[in-house]
């Protein structure tokens, strides 16, 4: 005889973690993936964090300057997670909590300092960082599909400008692989435009199913900018978002 019941129902909130990486080079992977990060968390029940994955060759832009953290976080203390990840220390429990996101980024103290992490060093970080939905910005970083075998989800972005596909091609067949096996991926084309040729767009990616973000004219990105927001802030980028963020908030 049992003198306690030990089949109770134990639930517990599971990580996930959302890979989102792109095509080609400026295929909008920051839009993406900061956008899903602040739309999830309006959840109530969940703790999202946006994760920059990536190394420092040839990065044209941080998004710690574009979303205006050095402001965000003037009488605060922001954690450089690299640093503390390059140093072996343990990040588990530390935060940069900003309009309900955790923010893991790289920073210019890093840049200055040439903090390169390793493949192992960025599995650690993305393994170790504290949420319960880790939003990963994939993108300026090698070796992207192995990243994404780690995910729960992953989020392919493609500029649909026939030479970016044309040179991100061999990268897509690596994915459309990853998916074969039983990844979940969402397929997502940004720049949405009347210039497309949609049939030889559709014969090219032979994609069944796939979001498309319409093109947003370039002075939103820079008003946003220029007002230290995050560009699903400004309200014409929201509404041309606004489709595949409810189809993502939905899946979670």
């Amino acid at each position: 005889m049992r003198e306690k019941a030990d089949d109770k129902l134990v639930r517990v909130i599971e990580k996930q973690k959302i890979g989102v990486v792109g095509m080609s080079e400026c295929a909008g992977v920051t839009l993406t993936a900061t956008s899903i990060a602040k739309a999830l968390s309006r959840l109530e029940d969940r703790n999202v964090t946006f994760l920059e994955v990536g190394g420092l060759r040839g990065k044209r832009s941080l998004i710690y300057d574009a979303a205006g953290m050095d402001k965000r976080f003037k009488t605060r203390e922001f954690t450089r997670f690299y640093r503390d990840i390059k140093n072996g220390e343990n990040i588990r429990g530390k935060s940069n909590p900003d309009e309900g996101v955790n923010w893991c980024l790289i920073t210019p103290e890093d840049v200055k300092d040439e903090i390169e992490l390793t493949p192992i060093e960025n599995v650690r970080l993305i393994n170790n960082i504290s949420g319960d939905i880790i939003v990963c910005d994939i993108s300026n970083c090698d070796n992207s599909a192995d990243y994404l075998l780690d995910m729960d989800t992953a989020v392919f972005v493609i500029d649909p400008m026939p030479s970016r596909m044309i040179s991100g091609y061999p990268f897509m067949r690596e994915v459309k692989r990853i998916e074969y096996k039983g990844k979940k991926v969402i397929w997502v084309i940004n720049k949405y435009n009347p210039g497309i040729n949609k049939r030889e767009l559709r014969d090219f990616l032979k994609l069944k199913e796939y979001y498309k973000i319409p093109f947003i004219a370039a002075e939103n990105f820079y008003s946003a900018e220029y007002n230290c927001k995050i560009p699903y802030e400004n309200k014409d980028i929201r509404v041309g978002l606004e489709e595949f963020i409810s189809g993502i908030v939905s899946g979670i």
